[in-house]
């Protein structure tokens, strides 16, 4: 059996949401369009990065794009923040609300345009996104014609090194130091696909039955960045990054 995260939390009474989600929507701005790296340009100038999003593919993807513009283009839109102070490269990160009331990212999501992302301010927003994240997910629309990718072989995830993606396998073995887990997807962890769990992480998993031990053998989908350093390696650094974890089977 399957275990969708969030909904086991929510039958147990637990809160998944870790932390806060904006809900200040106080500031207007007007939305021209996107700019070469398809964040929002705001008629004032500004550039709004959608916060708790993440675009899909190692090359800008026109359709998703143009789904994204039509939008969001010449409207005005209320933004909440966890933070407005820009980030290095001058952008705002904020929700976004249509004039109809739907939240930017919560439209996207549904679409398949992106998939939502645990960022620090927004991790509380985690379960909404989610939901909203499902419709698409379960029909393989968008991102999710080619979402999850495989674990293993380790050449599966080459054409996600250095983006963000999801991704789906058995945990073989976990290995563990006073700082770091180690979830191995394959025999030969110098090569073969590795999540490293930051010691920070362990009491949240801990609190939703998924103590990193307890792990081997089991099925399970998470998001993150995907880096190369010898195989591929996802750091989770927020038990949202855990989507999906199934029930242990043998070696």
């Amino acid at each position: 059996m399957t275990c969708l995260v969030l909904a086991c939390l929510a039958s147990t009474g637990f809160s998944a949401g870790a932390g806060e989600c904006p809900t200040a929507f106080d500031t207007t701005v007007e939305a021209r369009g996107l700019d070469g790296h398809g964040d929002i340009a705001l008629a004032d100038g500004r550039t709004l990065r959608l916060a708790a999003l993440a675009d899909i593919g190692t090359a800008p993807d026109p359709a998703r794009r143009a789904a994204l513009e039509t939008l969001v283009a010449g409207r005005t839109l209320t933004l909440a923040t966890a933070d407005a102070t820009p980030d290095r490269y001058g952008r705002l990160a904020a929700l976004a609300r249509l004039p109809d009331g739907r939240l930017v990212q919560e439209a996207a999501l549904a679409s398949g345009i992106a998939v939502a992302r645990p960022e620090a301010g927004y991790l509380g927003c985690m379960p909404g996104l989610l939901a909203a994240e499902r419709p698409a997910r379960a029909a393989r629309l968008g991102v999710w014609a080619q979402l999850p990718l495989k674990a293993e072989p380790p050449a599966a995830l080459a054409q996600a090194a250095g983006h963000f993606s999801v991704v789906t396998g058995r945990v073989r073995t976990v290995g563990s130091t006073r700082k770091v887990d180690y979830l191995n997807f394959g025999p030969v962890w110098r090569q073969d696909t590795t999540v490293k769990v930051d010691s920070s992480v362990r009491s949240a998993l801990a609190a939703r039955g998924l103590a990193p031990a307890g792990l081997a053998g089991r099925e399970i989908t998470l998001r993150g960045t995907v880096d190369l350093v010898d195989g591929p390696v996802i750091d989770l650094r927020w038990a949202e990054q855990v989507d999906e974890v199934g029930e242990a089977s043998g070696p």
